[in-house]
């Protein structure tokens, strides 16, 4: 039997008593568990749902497969258990998980979580968040399996979670007296694009390390490959050095630096724990090709440079699965062949890896009517395509150089976008989307009712 949770949405009062009892009890930070408020604008077209959730303790939980160092184990009556002391901070987890549980503690700069009360429920007693309940909204549960229990909108990805959700779907909607008061609908547009809290400064302002490592695996790489295809000599210190500086980046943005050594405990399930391996294997290659050239076959070196810009992709892709994100030209593999192809002949290939980018700007129009700083990322990746193939048809050395650096603005600028886009699974997102959808719906068909264009 596996212990869960029940939730019915009808009874809860958003109180937060729940949220006060897990603190208390456990010591953990606030929001460890968190009452997400669905409509908490109670505009007039829809119902107004209160949520209340922390781990869902899944029966095949991504959070603990994805940890690179092993920081997570299940008990035997299916709770999800994270140990601070293995913990190292990466907060790869909290992409993972699409339910928003695991959090970094801002001042222990480790991962916490919900863990059941495990002391509590090994004595038979109910998790503190339970028995808080003024109105028996929440409640523990335990089943063999806890299939066909969620609303259509709740996240799921295949992981089980264990929970059950009732009264989600509730039809009841706030009446808004007197009508002249209701929210306009572009108030409304403004308040749906709030709650999705897409900010593409903050994004790039948090993992800035992030786009910075991933930009000195990929150049390294690029000298590598391109040293392999041209059968010349090793680029020298130069690969080294940058892959070396990622490697310091990467240390540098461990929320704990000291437990970095268990960053490849989980090579079998854990994206992250490939790309490191592969970054640390690439480093090594690296300096012996500088220190004694000729011992590491080009191929070799090459086809490893390939596969850890692979590597470094599938860490996002196991986080968000959607198909845009396998299709953006700012992907690692992606840039590092487009970077490949400025410096290899024949320039058809050049030209081909230009077209796939330019097919892939196209279809992310959309960012041209976002936020300011992906507008500005957005037109400059647009504008170098056309203006680098304009520079080099003189064929001069200054509009060859001026080129190349508008190549490398373009590629920078979606790589950053790449950032941008990437969007894990999170309820959150998938309670505004939902919300927002429902919204929409709403207004048509009360406009057709009405006859309102």
């Amino acid at each position: 039997m596996r212990k869960g949770f029940t939730f019915d949405a009808a009874l809860c009062v958003s109180c937060k008593a729940c949220s006060a009892a897990c603190i208390l009890e456990n010591g953990l930070q606030a929001g460890t568990r968190t009452l997400f408020a669905w409509n908490e604008h109670a505009l007039p077209l829809v119902g107004v749902i209160n949520l209340s959730m922390a781990c869902n303790h899944c029966a095949e939980p991504a959070c603990a497969s994805g940890c690179p160092a092993l920081a997570y184990t299940v008990s035997a009556d299916g709770a999800v258990i994270h140990h601070s002391e293995r913990c190292m901070g990466c907060g790869y987890c909290t992409w993972r998980c699409p339910y928003d549980a695991p959090k970094i503690n801002p001042v222990l700069r480790y991962i916490e979580k919900c863990h059941f009360c495990a002391d509590r429920t090994a004595e038979g007693v109910e998790p503190a968040c339970v028995t808080a309940c003024p109105t028996g909204a929440l409640k523990m549960t335990e089943r063999d399996e806890f299939y066909g229990v969620l609303p259509a909108w709740f996240p799921d990805k295949g992981i089980k979670p264990s929970v059950i959700v009732k009264n989600a779907e509730n039809l009841n909607k706030p009446l808004v007296i007197p009508v002249e008061n209701a929210a306009s609908e572009e108030d409304t547009e403004l308040m749906i694009q709030q709650d999705a809290g897409i900010d593409s400064r903050g994004i790039l302002r948090k993992e800035w390390s992030l786009a910075l490592f991933s930009v000195l695996v990929i150049t390294a790489a690029v000298m590598i490959i391109v040293s392999a295809l041209q059968k010349t000599a090793s680029a020298g210190f130069i690969p080294f050095l940058l892959m070396a500086g990622a490697m310091a980046v990467s240390v540098m943005h461990l929320g704990v630096p000291g437990k970095s050594w268990r960053a490849v405990f989980n090579l079998i399930s854990s994206p992250l724990s490939r790309e490191i391996a592969s970054v640390l294997l690439l480093t090594l290659v690296a300096l012996l090709t500088w220190l004694l050239p000729g011992l590491i076959p080009p191929l070799i070196a090459g086809l490893l440079a390939l596969l850890t810009l692979i590597s470094v992709d599938n860490v996002y892709f196991a986080a968000d699965r959607s198909f845009s994100l396998k299709l953006h030209s700012g992907q690692a593999y992606f840039t590092g062949m487009y970077a490949t192809a400025w410096f290899i002949e024949p320039t058809i290939i050049f030209i081909v890896f230009s077209m796939l980018a330019a097919v892939s700007v196209v279809m992310r129009y959309r960012s041209a009517e976002a936020d300011r700083l992906t507008r500005t990322l957005y037109y400059t990746r647009a504008m170098a395509l056309p203006v680098v193939f304009l520079l080099i048809y003189p064929g001069n050395p200054l509009t060859d150089i001026a080129a190349l650096v508008i190549f490398i603005t373009g590629m920078v600028a979606d790589r950053l976008l790449f950032y941008c886009d990437f969007r894990p699974q999170n309820i959150r997102n998938t309670i505004t989307e939902n919300f927002g959808n429902e919204y929409e719906k709403e207004r048509d068909k009360q406009c057709q009712d009405t006859d309102i264009p």
